[in-house]
């Protein structure tokens, strides 16, 4: 009787290895069938301008098809998945309040050194054509559809593998190493790899892993959702506005000091 049991357990420590094993590696996989599905579409687009929307679309509309093909191969629930909230309006408030929390300080910072002198923004560059073109590419694609693949299936899949407790840093590293491909691409043989780009990368990686708490904590991808899209929204409006690449970092940095100190704080004490 004893030797059975011992036999099952044993078999049941075997099946539940080869699960956390497949749970790891599916996420893996599909990263970088991610990757090689946005190279391909650059190769047939190109990466100019003109192009840039249809090759953002496109790029997304990868993420997703991968991301509901690991949710179903991986047989996640749509709550495992983060598309089912637990408390959607919990979810919203935080995401509209941890985002202004970083975003109004940065451009507040941009626009001080604007009045001060030390820069030269063109307002004029502003376009409501262009702010309602950019948001919806910031929030639908950049929010809503990266959130999907790397917090929804990526950590909702990695949850099972390696528990609650580090798989935010998992998919957020995930997340950030796949950053690597705006400054490479096999097919084209395109590789601008060089210091701002490691730096660049491991930005990624330590707001991919913020991104992976405020999932955790939710339940749900609609929190960092909107804290990943308004991000992406303001580095388009400070781009708009000719800032350079680093005084836009130095002015999300003043941000992401503010919600570091205070408003993460107040979020990861509150009850949903």
């Amino acid at each position: 009787m004893d030797g059975w049991k011992t036999r099952k357990e044993s078999t049941s420590r075997k099946l539940n290895l080869r699960r956390k094993i497949f749970d790891t590696a599916v996420p893996l996989l599909l990263t970088i069938a991610a990757c090689t599905g946005i190279w391909s579409s650059e190769v047939f687009f190109g990466t100019n301008s003109t192009n840039s929307l249809s090759l953002n679309v496109v790029s997304h509309t990868i993420l997703v098809t991968l991301a509901l093909l690991g949710i179903l191969i991986c047989g996640l629930s749509l709550a495992e998945a983060g598309v089912i909230s637990r408390n959607i309006r919990y979810s919203l408030y935080w995401g509209l309040y941890l985002s202004a929390s970083v975003c109004i300080p940065a451009i507040v910072f941009v626009v001080i050194l604007h009045m001060s002198g030390l820069i030269s923004l063109r307002i004029g560059a502003l376009s409501a054509h262009r702010l309602a073109t950019d948001t919806a590419v910031s929030f639908v694609l950049g929010g809503f559809c990266e959130e999907l693949f790397y917090r929804g299936f990526v950590q909702g899949s990695l949850n099972r593998a390696v528990g609650y407790r580090i798989s935010p840093v998992a998919s957020g590293i995930i997340f950030g190493v796949s950053h690597l491909d705006n400054y490479i691409n096999p097919f084209t043989r395109m590789n601008s790899l060089n210091a701002g780009a490691i730096i660049w990368v491991l930005l990624s990686c330590f707001v991919g892993v913020y991104f992976g708490f405020l999932r955790r904590k939710c339940g749900d991808v609609y929190c960092p959702a909107l804290f990943h899209g308004s991000q992406d929204l303001t580095t388009s409006v400070m781009s708009m506005l000719g800032c350079s690449s680093n005084v836009s970092i130095v002015a999300l940095s003043v941000g992401w000091a503010i919600f570091l100190s205070v408003t993460y704080r107040q979020f990861i004490n509150s009850e949903v």
